[in-house]
């Protein structure tokens, strides 16, 4: 009888924690998460640390009814999900990098321009 009450001793415990665990909702994170290529830098402002490096995120899509970015063709080349970052690591400022990163979205907009 000792025998056959240590597993079910042992196992009640995560029994009743798989039970509460049920009555929860999904964790929904506060932050969008996306990631892609680098592009290559924009170099158009007299100074070089004022210019944007840019980001092609078509490769990685979180979720397929959402989308981020605008449209650009740069070399002939048509990139759909392009995004402009002036905070990019110095380790990832080189074309053809893979990048990964979380993000808030804001409900203000910002024009930029070059």
């Amino acid at each position: 009888m000792k025998h056959l009450l240590s597993p079910l001793f042992i196992s009640s415990p995560l029994l009743i924690l798989f039970f509460m665990s049920c009555k929860r909702d999904p964790f929904k994170p506060n932050f969008e998460h996306a990631g892609g290529f680098v592009i290559g830098k924009e170099v158009c402002k007299a100074n070089p640390e004022e210019d944007y490096w840019l980001i092609d995120l078509s490769y990685f899509t979180n979720l397929p009814d959402k989308s981020y970015g605008d449209t650009i063709t740069i070399n002939g080349v048509f990139y759909s999900h392009m995004i402009k970052t002036k905070q990019l690591l110095t380790e990832f400022k080189q074309p053809g990098k893979k990048v990964s990163f979380h993000f808030h979205l804001s409900s203000a907009k910002v024009q930029t321009s070059g």
